[in-house]
């Protein structure tokens, strides 16, 4: 007995059809951000900035969060983030992330609180750079204060700096720290660019193993691509997070 086989061919939509189709789904969801109470950047490029998504972004400030008890470590806005989460879910987001990396030590709380995708910090994507390399390669993180980064916001992100291999840099001591601390920071980005250049470059020289950075500060996506092409290395960054973030969601149901 011999069998014979029957394939079914669909008919397959144009590239540009398909694109088309995806970005429309893409559109229809929306990105919830839990922002601190200092004004967020609005520059090209930057993380809050209006055209940066081509997805919409819902903006909710959570009250009494601020860079500084953040970097601080004030665990008592933990429940302003739940509120602020759940408040963004009844109103359509998709999926959470927050705008400081040092808000990871909230993520099992937010999470936990609602049905969507959360990443608060993209610190989450450590481990997944960190599996992109050669063996002995290190990831390097640049945050905002190298100093209040710590143990504890590792473990907050699902990792351990005894499991990945990471050197950290910050910026801290230039003008875009002490700015950033500021109600409404006043950071042109040649500023911006330099200072995380400046700290990239410290990072390398002093730890040639790094192969890859990811970047804490939400503020430092505006330098990503100056980054990227004056060390050759890849950079992950909290817009790399929401994208990501937003295609692995669900689509609405009743869109």
């Amino acid at each position: 007995m011999v069998c014979t086989f029957t394939h079914t061919y669909r008919k397959l939509e144009p590239k540009a059809s398909r694109l088309y189709r995806t970005r429309r789904k893409m559109m229809r969801k929306t990105l919830g951000i839990l922002e601190l109470e200092n004004k967020p950047l609005d520059l090209p490029g930057a993380l809050c900035a209006p055209g940066t998504f081509q997805f919409p972004v819902k903006r909710l400030t959570v009250p009494g969060a601020s860079a500084r008890n953040i970097v601080d470590g004030d665990r008592s806005i933990k429940d302003a983030y739940i509120s602020c989460g759940r408040q963004l879910e009844s109103e359509g987001a998709a999926a959470i992330i927050a705008n400081c990396g040092f808000s990871a030590v909230f993520q099992a709380e937010v999470s936990a609180a609602v049905s969507v995708p959360v990443a608060l910090s993209s610190l989450l994507l450590v481990p997944l750079v960190a599996n992109t390399l050669p063996p002995g390669r290190k990831v390097g993180i640049l945050t905002y204060d190298a100093n209040k980064l710590a143990e504890h916001h590792f473990a907050a992100a699902g990792w351990s700096s005894e499991e990945i291999a990471v050197s950290i840099a910050g910026i801290e001591g230039s003008e875009s720290w002490r700015q950033f601390a500021e109600p409404t920071p006043v950071i042109p980005p040649a500023l911006l660019i330099n200072d995380v250049m400046a700290a990239a470059k410290s990072l390398l020289s002093a730890d040639p193993a790094v192969a890859a950075l990811v970047f804490e500060c939400a503020g430092f996506p505006l330098a990503a691509e100056t980054v990227r092409l004056e060390t050759g290395l890849p950079v992950a960054d909290y817009v790399s997070l929401a994208r990501m973030l937003i295609e692995m969601s669900p689509s609405p149901r009743h869109l």
